[in-house]
């Protein structure tokens, strides 16, 4: 595994070698644990780095982040830190055993060995480690199979009660199958089965869920993933009796287009958090009332409850795009709106006509802005002030239909414009 480690990014190699140092002067050894490993084995890019120490992870993250001039931050209760690396993070925990009080609760956890730790991942192929340590530098660690289960494409689960203890395992055993286009072994499925026959995910405080989710909604070709999810679970943890039929499905299938067009077209167009699209497509059929339900109880930001809102209630309005409009009209339409939203409706609507109206904002109308502003209409003696607003929001308008390059051709319109509104000046008051 020497060699494999050599792949890691120049930055992480160096950190890794300083904590090797400084693990040792305080008695500690390291591992490079998870996932990791495992994509270090399939021979992944990999960029997010967990460390398991036998000793006390937070005083090493600590000294190691000192020592590199980095930031890191430290969670006491779980033995846990991070230390950031540019825009990367490297996690260290402390070795620990878990101990559930009853299933679907967060783990009461005590200082282990690193077999212990392992042993409290979710699949074998997450429970391998690297050591870094002067004596085992480079060394693979399998106590429970990984490899091999890496070589079958297997997801298997370590003990009987994996399911039950923490249900987020059902969620990402279909994540870790789809993603690798694994099996899941034969007794894991049958564990699966009985727990959601238990209904395990009703043990999970529904943040937990929520989490789970969203890490699901952001992997690629989402669609298969929530359609596999879907036969598994139904949806039930979203909502009791959640109905999906053939066409729920087409949207999705036109969502994983939508978003790879315009990560395609639109390279440095606004950042889009595609998860956001799909969560819109898994909810758009739900009334009003039962998607605030859903997200009062998963706990989404504010930001992002907006956003899917916005989805719902802009949804007949869209409608509008499907005829000749003046570029304005389509401005008004999808600017006040999230990239997230518009690209819903892209998916949303197959007629020819509205997401061309949709491609020609994206592509010319998204990023205009006005050179002019209230000071320059200042300073050509422009009164009253109160008519600014008006006038520039007109003015831009004017911009976007007659193609208004430079500043002198929008304060030659702007003159335009604030002769009508002051002919008019009476009525308006």
């Amino acid at each position: 595994m020497v060699n494999k480690l050599k792949k890691l990014p120049q930055a992480f190699k160096d950190i890794l070698k300083v904590a090797s140092k400084q693990a040792s002067s305080l008695g500690f050894k390291i591992y490079l644990v998870g996932g990791v490993t495992r994509d270090l084995i399939l021979g992944k890019a990999t960029f997010d780095l967990d460390i398991v120490v036998e000793g006390d992870a937070t005083v090493l993250a600590a000294k190691l982040a000192q020592r590199r001039g980095l930031n890191f931050r430290r969670h006491h209760a779980f033995g846990t830190a991070a230390v950031y690396v540019g825009e990367h993070k490297i996690d260290f925990a402390t070795a620990r055993s878990e101990y559930y009080p009853h299933w679907g609760s967060l783990p009461k956890v005590a200082p282990a060995q690193l077999k212990e730790d392992l042993f409290r991942r979710d699949f074998t192929i997450n429970a391998m480690a690297i050591g870094l340590n002067k004596a085992d530098y480079g060394k693979l660690i399998d106590f429970y199979g990984g490899v091999a289960d890496l070589k079958k494409g297997l997801i298997r689960v370590l003990h009987k009660e994996s399911f039950l203890e923490d249900p987020t395992r059902i969620l990402r055993a279909v994540r870790f199958k789809q993603r690798f286009s694994f099996k899941i072994d034969r007794d894991t499925d049958k564990l699966m089965r009985q727990a959601l026959k238990l209904e395990a995910l009703t043990f999970l405080h529904p943040h937990r869920l929520s989490d789970e989710l969203i890490l699901i909604l952001k992997e690629e070709e989402t669609y298969l993933y929530i359609k596999r999810l879907y036969e598994l679970t139904q949806l039930s943890f979203l909502k009791k009796k959640m109905k999906m039929d053939e066409k729920d499905f087409a949207l999705l299938r036109r969502i994983d287009k939508a978003v790879s067009f315009y990560k395609r077209k639109f390279k440095k167009g606004k950042r889009c958090e595609s998860w956001l699209i799909y969560l819109g497509g898994m909810v758009i059929r739900l009334s009003l009332e039962e998607i605030l339900n859903f997200f009062r109880r998963f706990g989404l930001k504010k930001v992002d409850i907006i956003r899917v809102l916005s989805m719902k209630e802009n949804l007949h309005k869209i409608k509008r795009l499907n005829k000749k409009l003046l570029p304005h009209s389509i401005y008004q339409l999808l600017q006040p709106l999230s990239i997230e939203s518009i690209l819903f409706f892209y998916a949303y609507y197959p007629q020819k006509k509205i997401r061309d109206n949709i491609e020609y904002y994206l592509r010319e109308l998204a990023h205009i802005r006005l050179k002019v502003k209230g000071e320059d209409l200042k300073k050509i003696d422009l009164k009253p002030y109160d008519l600014y607003s008006r006038l520039l929001q007109r003015l831009l308008y004017a911009k976007i239909d007659k193609g208004l390059k430079t500043k002198r051709q929008e304060i030659k319109e702007a003159k335009a414009i604030y002769r009508r509104l002051v002919r008019r000046q009476p009525r308006l008051l």
